[in-house]
């Protein structure tokens, strides 16, 4: 029963706390995500299952372990239902038709912060895959608070607003490929053959079949067969890319990625998002939160173990995306602010950073629990702080009377 009270906290404080950031004009995650921590810390300071006398009476307090099996499972499903949801909504023939700009600038977004990435990885003493690590943690864009920030400044349909969006949509899916890549347990030529023909077989059964499969979930005649039908097949593909050794959370976005091309998927989009972000999703952030305290040592979150360290991290992610995005726009003919400010705009950290940092320390990547630690926190300071300053940074470069076409 423990376990369902977990939830029902989790649950509570994540939307309390998305409110209020909601409210302030900030993205609700990281409310979430802050919510999670102080409920961490609450179960580390008070709640740890001792018997305490109240009015004479012995009272058991729970003890909130948010690093339990069960509740790491839930937060783990809503990993999943993110890249099932971000597969849901790229569309392959808007992937096919990405233009040079978005390309050149993804690419220059993915490779300059990788490097970047295992520069400080390695000057930090990280081993070379922990390293990898860093730098896949650096590479994927959280453009939801991007699309927010064009939308007020009215450039989203401009061709750097256009650019900025398909930019972030590549290089999430390169992101991925990275982390399956470097996730696999057998040799990096292996583990590539592995990944295409999984994306060659299940791809390609998939966009022939799934329809059909979906069709058969209309003819059944009871409440949201649909949905039931729809939720087995994401679970199956990411059963199927685990037992490829390519990870989970490939087969649930190549899952959404199918199912969001055919006809059916508007009938169920929206009782997906309802699932996924109702209750799945926020039990994940919240956990991300928790996880600070749970993978402290001693329980005693140290900030000033990861000071020069988070700081480098911060900066590189800036400087990465700045540069390697603004580059790629270059070489596809747009100006210099144009460039800047695509470059900016692809700052923004946030879910794939986290799900790489947690899948990564899931898969044992780390050489130990400090530097496991150490990454978490970073990469949870990463998400807040670009966040938060990406917006002020877009409005400053567009103060300079940029020129968007």
């Amino acid at each position: 029963m423990n376990v369902i009270l977990l939830i029902a906290l989790a649950l509570l404080f994540a939307r309390l706390f998305g409110y209020l950031f909601d409210q302030i004009k900030q993205p609700a995650v990281i409310g979430e995500i802050i919510g999670g921590i102080l409920l961490g810390g609450i179960g580390v300071w008070i709640f740890t299952g001792q018997t305490i006398q109240l009015f004479s009476y012995p009272v058991v307090l729970p003890n909130l372990d948010f690093s339990s099996e069960v509740f790491t499972i839930f937060a783990e499903l809503g990993i999943l239902f993110m890249l099932f949801i971000s597969g849901l909504q790229t569309s392959l023939s808007k992937l096919k038709k990405m233009g040079r700009t978005s390309t050149l600038s993804a690419v220059g977004g993915v490779i300059t912060p990788l490097l970047f990435g295992i520069g400080v990885g390695l000057v930090f003493d990280f081993s070379y895959q922990e390293s990898l690590v860093i730098g896949m943690i650096l590479v994927a864009t959280s453009v939801g608070v991007t699309v927010r920030t064009l939308l007020d400044m009215h450039e989203l349909d401009t061709d750097v607003g256009v650019t900025i969006l398909g930019g972030a949509v590549i290089d999430d899916v390169l992101g991925i490929l990275l982390l399956a890549f470097f996730l696999g347990f057998d040799s990096p030529i292996v583990i590539g053959i592995k990944i295409i023909i999984f994306f060659l077989i299940f791809l390609y059964i998939g966009l022939r079949i799934i329809d059909k499969v979906l069709q058969l979930g209309e003819r059944i005649h009871l409440p949201k067969a649909l949905l039931s039908i729809t939720l087995a097949i994401f679970l199956f593909y990411t059963y199927f890319a685990d037992q490829f050794g390519i990870a989970g959370i490939i087969g649930a976005f190549v899952a959404g990625l199918i199912i969001g091309n055919t006809t059916r998927f508007r009938r169920i989009i929206d009782d997906v998002q309802t699932i996924g972000y109702s209750f799945f999703i926020p039990l994940f952030f919240v956990w991300i939160g928790a996880s600070v305290w749970a993978f402290a040592p001693e329980g005693i979150v140290d900030f000033s173990s990861i000071g020069f360290l988070v700081i480098a991290i911060i900066i590189v992610a800036i400087i990465g995306k700045v540069l390697g995005c603004g580059i790629g726009a270059r070489l596809a003919g747009l100006s210099s602010r144009e460039s800047l400010f695509i470059g900016v705009g692809m700052i923004p950290r946030m879910e794939l950073a986290l799900i790489i940092a947690t899948t990564a320390i899931a898969n044992g990547m780390f050489a130990s629990p400090v530097h496991e630690y150490q990454i978490l926190i970073c990469t949870v300071l990463l998400a807040i702080v670009t966040t938060l300053l990406t917006p002020l940074l877009m409005k400053v470069v567009h103060g300079k009377k940029l020129v968007l076409k």
